[in-house]
Parts: C-alpha cells; sequence; structure tokens
C-alpha cells in the first residue's frame, strides 16, 4: 500500500470511529486535489464615456438591453469541452445584475440607457518551443489576449518587479474559463455607433473543474465590481456548484426581438 493511500484509509477510519465525528472531508479534499471553492480573477476596464456614469442605485436602477452573444473557444483547443444551456447562463447573469440595480428593460420599466452582451467560455495559452537546442526559446502566441483577459488595462498599473504582476503574468499562462459583460451606450446603438462603455471579465483556472462548476461562481464573483473600474485585478473566493450544477435564480423577462418569428415549441 503506497503512503498516500495509507493515510487516506486510516482518515477515512477516524472519520468513522471517532467520538466528536472528526470532519476528514477537507483534508481528503486537499490531498485528492478535489476543489470546492474557486479563486476568481476580476477586472473591469472603462472608457472615458464610462467613467461619466454613476453606477446605478436603488432610487436611481439602470435598465438594460440583453445581448446573448454566448459561448467561445479560444486558444488550444480542448476536445469534449460545453457549455451550460445559454438561458440558464443569462439568467445566472440577471440575477447579479440585479443585485446591483441593473435590469432587464421590460414592458413596465424605463427605457434602456446600456446595452449588454454576455458571452463566456474557454482561453487557453497557445505556447510552442522553437526546436532549436542551440537557442531554446518559446512563443507565446496569444499572450496580449490572455493577459487582456486577468489584466484588462490595469497591467500598468502594477510594479515592474512585484508579486502581484509576476501573479498576473503566470494567471496568463493557464488555461482558464471566463465570463465576460460588455456595455455599450444604448443611444449610440440606435444610431448604428458603437461605443464601449466598461467591461467585466471574470476567469479563472479550468483544471479539475467544469464550466458548468464554475459559471456561476465566476458571474456571482464579478457582481459588486459590475460598473465600477477595478485599478488592479482582483480576486475573489466563491464555492463551486457541486456536480455541474447551475443555479439559475429566478426568471427574468427578456424582450422578445420585434423581427423574429417564434415556432410554437419556442413559443412554449
Amino acid at each position: 500500500m503506497t503512503p498516500r493511500r495509507r493515510l487516506l484509509v486510516l482518515l477515512t477510519l477516524a472519520a468513522l470511529v471517532s467520538p466528536v465525528g472528526l470532519s476528514a472531508g477537507p483534508i481528503l479534499d486537499a490531498i485528492l486535489g478535489v476543489r470546492n471553492d474557486v479563486d476568481v480573477n476580476v477586472v473591469v476596464d472603462m472608457t472615458e464615456e464610462g467613467r461619466k456614469l454613476a453606477p446605478p442605485t436603488k432610487e436611481k436602477p439602470t435598465f438594460y438591453f440583453p445581448v446573448l452573444a454566448g459561448y467561445r473557444e479560444e486558444g488550444a483547443l480542448v476536445a469534449g469541452e460545453k457549455s451550460p444551456p445559454p438561458t440558464a447562463v443569462a439568467k445566472l447573469f440577471a440575477k447579479a445584475l440585479a443585485a446591483q440595480n441593473y435590469y432587464v428593460v421590460g414592458p413596465k420599466t424605463g427605457a434602456p440607457t446600456i446595452i449588454l452582451v454576455f458571452h463566456w467560455g474557454y482561453m487557453n495559452p497557445k505556447i510552442d518551443d522553437t526546436g532549436d537546442p542551440d537557442n531554446p526559446q518559446t512563443i507565446f502566441w496569444n499572450q496580449k489576449e490572455m493577459l487582456a483577459l486577468v489584466a484588462g488595462n490595469t497591467l500598468g498599473n502594477l510594479g515592474a518587479f512585484s508579486f502581484d504582476r509576476e501573479d498576473i503574468l503566470q494567471a496568463a499562462k493557464d488555461d482558464r474559463y471566463f465570463a465576460v459583460l460588455s456595455a455599450y451606450d444604448f443611444a449610440a446603438a440606435k444610431e448604428k455607433k458603437k461605443k464601449l462603455l466598461w467591461q467585466a471579465k471574470m476567469s479563472t483556472p479550468s483544471n479539475r473543474v467544469s464550466l458548468a462548476e464554475v459559471i456561476g461562481s465566476m458571474i456571482a464573483a464579478g457582481g459588486p465590481h459590475f460598473g465600477r473600474e477595478t485599478k488592479r485585478p482582483e480576486s475573489v473566493a466563491k464555492p463551486i456548484a457541486k456536480e455541474g450544477k447551475v443555479e439559475v435564480g429566478t426568471a427574468v423577462i427578456v424582450p422578445d426581438a420585434p423581427d423574429k418569428a417564434k415556432t410554437p415549441e419556442e413559443k412554449k
């Protein structure tokens, strides 16, 4: 019996015979590499136009028109990755937004002032060896995109030799799941202009977890930061969903596009 297996057996027996009920679960999880919580990297970039907007309050909420951009795979592709149901993800976003006084536009609400675009998925680094034994080097093909995900526009705020900067540079080399929320000016969109106000990016390493397990954690971690610029990336610890379940919360009303006909099954 290996030392690792022997320790697992001893911990299990101790939990069974202890009169006080030894809590061996967290210890076993740590040994086996099971993740019960997740560290979510949160960064929010704002444009000059976005900085002019005050965050919504209970007395002055912000109404938005939602756009579901959906699931994306970027960087080195991984076979077998699956997205949670898009409607469930949209509800997770809506729930986190409502907690910050952002509400989906509806028949009884005020006019929307922003468009919120939701997308999620995974982004993996693409790093190759040059293959030159005399001058070994690596090429980080999508370093710019990975750094944009984990640091946004905040990299310049981190000291050149700080531990924070080293942590961010390392995080850019991890396979990561992400959820991104982009806010655009609604009035500009009506004039067929694309005016970005702010963008919130939440991500976490994808090792030993599925996207379904962490999508809710990422969105919940980002919620308090929506519409608020971060000076440096924030790390937020959140529990993960067990067995890959996505908690969707209370349903919200999303207005139908007027020019899109629905089938009887879709109406149902």
